[in-house]
């Protein structure tokens, strides 16, 4: 990802370097938008050299256009969108407007309140409640008319038969934890449509709402909630320097073990488009992988300036969870990042639960730990 907005912005501010060889304009000038694209650009004061507006301007389109790349492939009908989701199929139409759904994912349907949407089948359970409550302003699985279809997002633990006994017209669900795998033959069977989702950046955040509030009857919310939510993210990005960045170690801390993020994850993407080394895209086997397995001796070797641990659930347990691991091993305690207090957890809202229109606050915190002296 940061290859493909390095590349971006190079190109970018080549074209702004043509425009003001070419006199077509004063350079205090920007380009002019649309009221949905207009983007404040970030504080100069984080380069060495301040941006010209034309290059700002030039730049801040750029990024628009990368992360709406998928969003522009969804095709909007009159009574109909259509898509490709993580099925395998080549694409998927689903009829607009359907009036009993299931959300068998709790990020995923907090998205599909986002857009306009209402379920009639959940996810339940309290980690799921406690999402709901965030994003949605309160425990939606006590709404008048909606069932709780199981407590857990594993496929393994659904009793596939309730769900379809509900005769949903659309069932949306995550292809991990053998969600998709789950559902797919049973739902097929009863002539249910299915959505089989993987959602892993910002970009697909977009894309999954054009996708949504068409559905919901509610495009209006594109312009008033997804690209006002482009427009921020793209500030923040703008404002990230390009030279003198960290080299960033980011671990995962499950229930008892702790792995490193690879650029591949939500978390890992972001800290790659803010400019920042991920150090484990060099590891064996992060290619392919989200997450790999650490070795203490090769994140000695990187010596990272920053660690990041993107907690599963609450800060306290992931501190403690690393402290139990590494707390008293000489490698981790020699490491700069260790020895400056520069260890930070990442909380779960944010960065365990998809943030949807919270991206640019999430970019925000991330920038706080990466580039302190970054100012919006």
């Amino acid at each position: 990802m940061k290859k493909i907005l390095t590349l971006i912005l190079a190109v970018a501010l080549m074209l702004g370097a043509l425009v003001s060889c070419t006199g077509t304009g004063d350079s205090d000038k920007t380009t002019p938008s649309t009221s949905s694209d207009a983007v404040t650009t970030g504080s100069a004061d984080v380069t060495t050299e301040a941006p010209s507006d034309t290059d700002n301007s030039a730049a801040a389109e750029a990024l628009r256009t990368s992360f709406l790349a998928k969003a522009n492939e969804v095709v909007v009908d009159d009574d109909s969108v259509t898509f490709t989701d993580a099925s395998g199929k080549e694409s998927v139409t689903i009829k607009k407007n359907p009036k009993n759904v299931v959300n068998l994912y709790a990020s995923f349907t907090t998205l599909w309140y986002e857009a306009g949407g209402k379920v009639a089948g959940l996810i339940g359970g309290s980690s799921s409640v406690e999402l709901y409550k965030e994003y949605i302003g309160r425990d939606i699985t006590a709404d008048e008319g909606v069932t709780t279809v199981a407590t857990s997002s594993s496929g393994k633990k659904w009793a596939t038969e309730t769900i379809v006994a509900m005769k949903p017209d659309l069932i949306i669900c995550s292809t991990a934890m053998s969600g998709y795998k789950t559902i797919e033959a049973p739902a097929a069977a009863a002539g249910i449509p299915v959505i089989a989702m993987s959602y892993n950046d910002f970009s697909d955040y977009l894309k999954w709402f054009k996708v949504f509030s068409n559905l919901t009857g509610h495009p209006e919310l594109w312009d008033e909630v997804a690209l006002k939510a482009l427009n921020e993210v793209v500030d923040v990005l703008l404002a990230c320097p390009t030279e003198n960045t960290p080299n960033v170690f980011c671990m995962f801390s499950s229930a008892d073990t702790l792995q490193a993020n690879t650029s591949s994850t939500v978390v890992g993407g972001m800290i790659d488009a803010m400019n920042a080394t991920n150090i484990v895209d060099k590891w064996d086997g992060a290619a392919t992988a989200e997450r790999v397995d650490i070795n203490l001796e090769t994140v000695f070797a990187a010596n990272p300036d920053i660690i990041l641990v993107q907690c599963h659930a609450g800060k306290e347990d992931a501190e403690a969870l690393v402290a139990s691991l590494y707390g008293s091993n000489p490698v981790w305690q020699s490491l700069d990042a260790v020895k400056n207090g520069k260890v930070f957890y990442l909380e779960k809202t944010l960065f365990h639960n998809k943030p949807n229109s919270r991206f640019a606050e999430a970019y925000k915190v991330l920038a706080g730990y990466l580039y302190p002296d970054m100012k919006f």
